[in-house]
């Protein structure tokens, strides 16, 4: 498992997710403003968060005319991240056991399965080249 990922938590996403959605890095007053739409939050909470996840290596700081932060963390490796401690966490390690779990619940309907049947085809056929 990955370092920084694993130690990112539910509040520094919220950080993570407002610089993921802008493709230049972002002054502190913008990524306040951003917290303060989609949470509520105070400026003290997001440069609280930011100081942290600065900390942790998952956002850069530049100093301009005000510090400006970018993350360095990609979304899909998070994503990874996470998805492979669900995993162990609550299916033993097994994938097949999630995707089956998912399946019975009805949360994967047919064109779901339909389209990760193609997915794993098209994914191995590229691995047999």
């Amino acid at each position: 498992m990955w370092e920084t990922e694993s130690k990112i938590t539910d509040a520094e996403l919220e950080v993570m997710e407002a610089l993921w959605a802008s493709e230049e890095p972002l002054p502190l007053g913008r990524i306040k403003a951003a917290l303060a739409e989609r949470c509520g939050w105070s400026g003290d909470t997001a440069k609280t968060l930011l100081r942290r996840l600065c900390g942790k290596g998952a956002v850069g700081q530049e100093k301009r005319e005000v510090y400006y932060y970018r993350p360095l963390v990609e979304r899909s490796q998070l994503g990874r991240c996470r998805t492979q401690r669900l995993i162990d966490k609550l299916y033993a390690g097994s994938a097949r056991a999630m995707v089956a779990a998912l399946v019975e619940s009805e949360q994967l309907d047919e064109r779901d399965v339909d389209e990760l049947r193609a997915f794993f085809r098209e994914t191995w056929e590229k691995e047999e080249k």
